[in-house]
């Protein structure tokens, strides 16, 4: 005898299975993020490589906004960010070459102060 039951609704068929067809895989990186086409958050240690296109105007104040805030820093702020991007070569450079030399670089763009 056969443990099976198979119950069935009066003038009905008998149960047909249903076919499984392909299914289509989600990748776990896809299901992690809420948006799959966004760019890879940027780590704090990173830079964002992105380049800024400034109108006459922009540069302008761009630049007149470094120099108030170089201006503002420590001396010993400044020797630090000097020495961290390898522009102190010497340790007897006057603290107003240094300004000068952070600020044209950071004005360039080389250095985030």
């Amino acid at each position: 005898m056969s443990d099976k039951v198979v119950v069935t609704k009066l003038g009905s068929e008998s149960p047909v299975p249903k076919t499984v067809g392909t299914q289509r895989v989600i990748h776990k990186s896809i299901l992690k993020t809420s948006n799959p086409t966004k760019s890879p958050p940027v780590k704090k240690s990173m830079r964002k490589h992105t380049i800024r296109l400034l109108t006459d105007k922009g540069s302008k104040r761009h630049r007149k906004t470094l120099r108030r805030k170089i201006s503002k820093l420590s001396d010993e702020k400044i020797k630090d960010i000097a020495s961290r991007s390898g522009l102190l070569k010497n340790k007897n450079t006057p603290i107003s070459v240094l300004r000068q030399m952070v600020e044209g670089g950071a004005v360039a763009g080389f250095l985030s102060v």
